[in-house]
């Protein structure tokens, strides 16, 4: 109960000195403030940019796929028998559970979408069933391209959210639905969900202004070949770590594509994980770099908290003298003034958190006005680290202003004027 009562006359004491010199306590608190704010601020924006990228993706990109693709074979390789990449490869993988499974095959066709007279340039992709959960995408209407489709070289497509808008008028009614590409009119069946962006921009690869038709139809129609330009596959989850499954399965990959390809690796694997990784690595770099920035702002806070009170022993050494006159040993004294210096640096810390928190939030709301849907997040190990790291970073620094008032000679104390 006396502890009780000492921190409550502690923090009574700390409050009158913030209200008998409210300019001073605040710019002495400003480096917890901001050291604590910003682990909090920087945190949740970094957050809720990463959940942004991955929602706002237009490409597969993700840890658990394989990407295999069109490559020249290297040049003592060059002379022999080629066999190009094909869906007859994508269907024996698969066959084959030794990888996973390959869902897609990707074409891309940049052309003109007419329906009568109005136009779009427009993305076409030739795209196997599989499609929507490979690239996590959504239909708004109708359905998706069927096994029947692929099996009958049916010549139907679904449109992006964009596409659908402004040649079809955004009407839900699809029935007679059709538009003009390269010649071929196309059945629209479908309409894939808007996808947002980050950053809109001109070009035809945003899911929003493609058109996806059946693999084997454009094959058919487009390409009068069974050539393929990717094949995707989604390495199926299991107990083992996901990186041995994924070297498991480039190894399973490579094997199975050099047996078809009579030995000739015309064909690449993974080629642009690499941009991926990269992405992971600035992350990385702009989380240590907010840490930086957080341990120097409270460094200067701490300095500052030494200063204070320093001047806080100098103004009540009379003070110190009369509590050691009845009876305080240094160790209350040392007590006293460690806990004032934890409470002056804590009171920081939980100013800066609420700060970083409502920045959080009216950060994201500003971000989702100019560049899409932008979560707040409220880390919860930000919250606690600033909390306690300003508050740690109080009793650190005032060690030393703690260490002078308790060495104080009493007699001197009680004559300092």
């Amino acid at each position: 109960m006396n502890l009780f009562s000492a921190f409550w006359d502690q923090l009574d004491s700390v409050l009158h000195a913030f209200r008998q010199h409210k300019v001073r306590s605040v710019l002495t608190l400003l480096g917890m403030i901001i050291g604590a704010g910003s682990v909090v601020l920087l945190s949740g924006l970094l957050k809720g940019g990463e959940e942004s990228l991955q929602r706002t993706n237009q490409f597969i990109d993700e840890s658990d796929v394989i990407e295999v693709e069109t490559s020249d074979p290297p040049p003592s390789q060059r002379g022999r028998t080629l066999r190009q990449l094909d869906s007859a490869d994508q269907t024996a993988l698969n066959e084959n559970p030794g990888a996973g499974s390959a869902e897609a095959e990707l074409f891309q066709w940049s052309k003109y979408a007419y329906v009568g007279a109005e136009r779009k340039r427009v993305m076409v992709l030739g795209a196997s069933d599989q499609a929507l959960d490979l690239y996590r995408v959504k239909l708004q209407h109708g359905r998706f391209i069927d096994k029947s489709d692929l099996l009958h070289r049916n010549r139907v497509c679904v449109v992006g959210f964009e596409v659908w808008q402004e040649l079809l008028g955004g009407k839900e009614d699809l029935s007679g639905k059709s538009l003009r590409i390269g010649g071929v009119r196309w059945e629209v069946v479908g309409v894939i969900a808007h996808k947002p962006m980050l950053v809109a921009g001109p070009g035809t690869w945003m899911w929003d202004r493609r058109v996806v038709v059946p693999a084997t139809t454009f094959q058919g129609v487009v390409r009068h070949s069974r050539r393929v330009d990717s094949i995707y596959i989604r390495v199926l989850p299991s107990l083992t770590e996901m990186t041995v499954q994924l070297d498991r399965a480039r190894a399973y990959v490579r094997a199975l594509l050099l047996g078809r390809h009579l030995g000739v690796e015309n064909f690449r694997i993974d080629e642009d994980k690499g941009q991926k990784q990269q992405t992971e690595i600035i992350f990385t770099v702009i989380n240590v770099l907010m840490l930086c920035t957080a341990a120097l702002s409270l460094f200067v806070g701490g300095i500052n908290i030494m200063n204070i009170m320093l001047v806080t022993v100098t103004e009540r050494t009379r003070e110190i003298g009369i509590r050691r006159a009845l009876g305080a040993t240094r160790g209350d004294i040392m007590s006293q003034f460690l806990l004032e210096a934890a409470l002056l640096s804590g009171i920081g810390g939980l100013a800066g958190v609420v700060g970083g928190v409502a920045t959080v939030f009216l950060a994201s709301k500003a971000l989702t006005i100019w560049l899409g849907e932008w979560h707040p997040y409220y880390q919860v190990w930000a919250i606690v680290a600033g909390l306690s790291s300003s508050t740690i970073t109080g009793v650190v620094f005032g060690l030393y202003p703690a260490w002078r008032a308790a060495r104080l000679d009493p007699v001197e104390a009680l004559r300092y004027e």
